[in-house]
C-alpha cells in the first residue's frame, strides 16, 4: 500500500505578498521575476495542495495562463485580494473536494 503524500501549501507574490505566511510557517514561498512561468509551474506541480497569489498578480499575466490557473482544482489556487472573495473561494473548494462546506 502506498502511503499518501500530503500536499503543502504554497505562496507566490511580492515579498510584502508572501511574508505573512512565511511568518505563519509556509515553507514553499516564491517571489519570481516570470510571475506567468511560475505560477504554471507551481500549478503543475503533484506536491502542493494550495497555492496562494496576489489577486492584482493575476490580472498581470496572459489570459490563457490565468484561466488555466483559477481552474486549477489540483492544487487549489486561492487568490487573496484586499476585497475578499469569498464567494469565488467556495467554489474552488467545492471543485476540489465536490461538495458545499460553507452550508
Amino acid at each position: 500500500m502506498d502511503e499518501q503524500r500530503k500536499k503543502e501549501i504554497a505562496a507566490i507574490g511580492s515579498e510584502e505578498f508572501t511574508l505573512g505566511f512565511e511568518l505563519a510557517g509556509v515553507k514553499k514561498v516564491f517571489n519570481p521575476d516570470d510571475y506567468a512561468e511560475k505560477i504554471q509551474e507551481l500549478t503543475d506541480r503533484d506536491d502542493l495542495g494550495i497555492v496562494i497569489v496576489e489577486d492584482s498578480d493575476l490580472e498581470k499575466i496572459p489570459a490563457r495562463i490565468r484561466r488555466d490557473v483559477e481552474e486549477s482544482v489540483d492544487p487549489v489556487v486561492v487568490a487573496l485580494s484586499e476585497e475578499a472573495e469569498s464567494e469565488r473561494l467556495q467554489e474552488k473548494i467545492k471543485r476540489a473536494i465536490g461538495a458545499d462546506i460553507t452550508q
